[in-house]
């Protein structure tokens, strides 16, 4: 008996897809016995491309023409129209996108998939434009012409249920996405190309189609933040960097521009990411972090996001956990811009515009403090500074203790660790009594008995 003697009816939901549905369709024919759609009140022709189709594919069924807000319960629609035309043996595509390909041959691959695994998730590669291809690009509109013209794609490949055997057990809800029980999942994916973002006509208009979707009260866009089409447009380099990102451990171990070598490694990616491989924690500890508690990349994104510019730009965080057991973790922020630390300018007693640099210090301490933030390594050679004290930064921010307020007698404390001389006590008491409004001799006289003098 043939393997791939199955039927595979497909359900289809369009709305102003002209531009791709016709290659869509015939992509789908190759695999697909019946192709139910519905059409959502498209205004630009999808409909009746769809029709003409029809004509010549017998395996196009324009099924509904459906003029309300979109929700999720139009598949089951046609589902329970056609499920007395299936067996044991056949399968459903839950949900086939009119902007979705499937390279490969979709009969032969369900065919392996053992009968005890009941669903079949698809493994899409995302393709999207970037500034660079709308600039030096003319795009027709039309995606057979276009295709070859899209050519870059998101990192990582998002996975969703999209095959399903049929049973006499499924039962879908019009309130569900997909019809239950889904059963087993099998572990190896469909893989398929995504084109959601094909020219920039077609952006707007799916940018003021979900729009409106949205403002008809449709739940399923609300991930779609963008205020403009044009947000959804990423340059190539963010592109790059997304990749990057996405591959944090891959990137780093591949990278040989170590900046500092010692329990945890900082190396500089490409030209201004610097991604921080955290010591491997031992056992308990390993298990703490896997299960219990935040990692110190974890840790080291969220700090910095809410320490806003006091801190380089954060990226991403990665981390490995396997048998809730944490290995390997990640943390990547840009490169700071500014040159010196602090534990340079104290080693040196002439460092030009040393006063400065020393109320820098004070005023990222009160900027700290005024947020709530005490950072427990506010050491000199995690303080970065320009060159002329206008600005500073902290580094090496996994540690840290959140209050509501942090009175001065905590906040004087702050500089037992930067070793400063009796005049930097004066400069840095000065800018932080300035910043938070306090008393500067008071300051000083805290921040002269808590810190470790400069010995050099």
């Amino acid at each position: 008996m043939d393997a791939t003697a199955f039927k595979i009816y497909s359900l289809m939901v369009v709305k102003n897809e002209a531009d791709v549905i016709t290659a869509s369709l015939q992509d789908a024919c190759r695999w697909s016995d019946k192709i139910i759609v519905i059409d959502n009140g498209s205004t630009d022709g999808t409909w009746e491309k769809v029709q003409a189709l029809s004509k010549t594919h017998p395996q196009i069924i324009p099924w509904l023409r459906y003029e309300g807000p979109f929700h999720i319960g139009l598949r089951a629609k046609a589902f329970k129209a056609f499920r007395h035309e299936m067996t044991h043996r056949d399968w459903w595509n839950v949900r086939l996108d009119a902007d979705e390909f499937y390279p490969g041959d979709v009969r032969a691959f369900l065919s392996k998939v053992p009968h005890r695994y009941r669903t079949v998730k698809k493994e899409s590669t995302d393709f999207v434009l970037t500034q660079e291809d709308i600039s030096h690009h003319t795009f027709t509109g039309d995606f057979e012409q276009d295709r070859t013209l899209i050519t870059h794609s998101l990192p990582v490949q998002r996975q969703e249920r999209r095959f399903m055997r049929h049973s006499a057990l499924l039962c879908w809800s019009e309130r569900w996405r997909y019809p239950h029980p889904w059963g087993r999942v099998n572990p190896t994916c469909i893989p398929v190309q995504h084109y959601q973002y094909r020219s920039p006509q077609q952006m707007e208009q799916r940018f003021l189609t979900r729009q409106q979707a949205k403002a008809d009260g449709c739940g399923s866009f609300k991930h779609e933040q963008g205020r403009t089409w044009q947000d959804y447009v990423p340059t190539e380099q963010q592109l790059r960097q997304q990749h990057l990102l996405a591959h944090l451990k891959e990137a780093f171990n591949a990278s040989d521009q170590v900046l500092y070598q010692g329990r945890n490694t900082l190396k500089l990616i490409g030209e201004n990411i610097v991604v921080k491989s955290f010591h491997t924690p031992r056992f308990p500890n390993n298990l703490i972090y896997g299960l219990w508690r935040k990692s110190k990349a974890r840790r080291s994104y969220e700090y910095a996001q809410r320490l806003g510019d006091l801190t380089p730009a954060p990226l991403a965080y990665s981390e490995h956990i396997q048998h809730g057991v944490l290995g390997e973790s990640y943390y990547a922020c840009l490169l700071s811009d500014l040159p010196l630390t602090w534990r340079q300018v104290v080693r040196d007693p002439h460092f030009p515009h040393r006063e400065q640099l020393a109320q820098a210090v004070g005023r990222l301490m009160a900027q700290l403090h005024e947020r709530g933030c005490y950072p427990l390594d506010f050491s000199g050679g995690n303080i970065l500074l320009d060159e002329n004290g206008q600005r500073a930064q902290l580094v090496d921010i996994n540690r840290m203790r959140w209050y509501r307020t942090i009175p001065l007698r905590l906040g004087g404390r702050q500089t037992e660790r930067l070793h400063l001389s009796d005049e930097d006590c004066r400069h840095v008491a000065k800018a932080y009594a300035q910043a938070r409004q306090m008393d500067e001799q008071t300051c000083y006289q805290l921040i002269r008995k808590y810190h470790i003098p400069d010995t050099h």
